[in-house]
This record gives C-alpha cells, sequence and structure tokens, in this order.
C-alpha cells in the first residue's frame, strides 16, 4: 500500500478497523518485504521471543512502520520505514508488568526515580516502556531484567538478520494496547484532516 492508499483508509475506515486490520492483523510489512514465506517467518519471530522471554506467542506482536510501511504515530506524519527505523514491539503480560511497576515503586521510595512522570503516566496508561540504558538503581528485578532483554536482542537480531535497533512496551493487558493505539490513530486521523 502507497501513502496515497493509506491516507484514503485513515479517511474512510475508523479507528478500531484500522486497529484490527493493520496493527493487529498477521501482515508484517517488514517480513513481507524481505523473505518468501513472510507469514512463516512472522509465526517463528515470535516463537523465539515467546521461548526467550516467557510470553505466550500471541502477546506478542510487531507495530510500528516495520509492520505496516508507515508510521502511524501522530508525531512521524507517515515516514516510511527507512535504515534508522527501529522495530517495535508490544509484550502483553500482567505478570511482567506489576514485577517491573513494583520495582519502580520500591526504588523511588529510596532515591529519585528518573522520568518520574514520564514513568508514571506510562504506568497509568497500563504500560511500561524500558530502554536499554535506563538506569537500574541497583534493583534486582530490574538488573536481571535488563540482563536478560540485552542478550535476547542481540539473538533476536542475528536469527532473523534484523539490522534495526529493538524496542519494546509491556502492556498489562490487550485493553490498554488497545486505548493507547485508538487515541494514537484518532490524533493521526485529525492530523490528516488538517493537512488535506
Amino acid at each position: 500500500m502507497n501513502r496515497d492508499k493509506l491516507i484514503q483508509v485513515l479517511n474512510t475506515k475508523s479507528e478500531l478497523d484500522i486497529y484490527y486490520e493493520y496493527l493487529l492483523g498477521q501482515e508484517v510489512w517488514y517480513f513481507k518485504n524481505n523473505g518468501d514465506d513472510f507469514s512463516s517467518d512472522y509465526d517463528a519471530f515470535k516463537k523465539f521471543i515467546s521461548r526467550k522471554l516467557n510470553i505466550p506467542f500471541n502477546n506478542i506482536t510487531i507495530v510500528g512502520s516495520a509492520k505496516t510501511r508507515y508510521s502511524f504515530s501522530p508525531t512521524k506524519n507517515l515516514s516510511e520505514f527507512h535504515d534508522n527505523s527501529d522495530f517495535d514491539l508490544i509484550i502483553v503480560s500482567r505478570k511482567l508488568f506489576y514485577e517491573i511497576w513494583s520495582a519502580y515503586r520500591e526504588v523511588s521510595k529510596g532515591q529519585y526515580l528518573e522520568n518520574y512522570t514520564q514513568k508514571c503516566g506510562n504506568i497509568f496508561g497500563g504500560f511500561i516502556s524500558i530502554r536499554d540504558d535506563d538506569k537500574t538503581y541497583g534493583n534486582q528485578i530490574l538488573e536481571n531484567w535488563q540482563k536478560k532483554v540485552l542478550s535476547f536482542k542481540a539473538e533476536l537480531q542475528l536469527t532473523f538478520n534484523i539490522q534495526h535497533d529493538i524496542n519494546y512496551r509491556i502492556y498489562s493487558d490487550w485493553e490498554s494496547v488497545e486505548e493507547y493505539h485508538l487515541k494514537g490513530i484518532t490524533k493521526l486521523k485529525n492530523i490528516i484532516n488538517e493537512i488535506n
């Protein structure tokens, strides 16, 4: 799908239809563009993550421009996937969400937690976003998670020949995923309507 066709879709379909079809669907632009059997490649990708992180297969999905070719982020003006684009993953795990949230709460009792307001806003929205270089504050849960993810990302990139940085969010549930993305699609549609 080209950019004009996507704008047409954004102007004619509901937020929920766009969310289901383009963000949750099994078709992944990156795998379709870089292999013959893209459906099997995506399944293998999800199985790999599922086994390495102990997350159920159906609780993992790719979003962003790797999924759709164009970014649905309201701030990126439908930018196309390129060499410096990230691979964005959604991981849904109530257990992991609360484990990391509890670790942050424990840290904040004794010291200043960097980006406190943003972390709180994310948690209020039902997700946690962690970067490889985020401080662990000596907290064992955060340190163990960061080590696990760094090793996992290196293996994932090597196994699937992905040259892009991998980012992820840990959501508490699928309702939070849906709410976050529907808000983003609404903002994107409003921006597209203002421009066109």
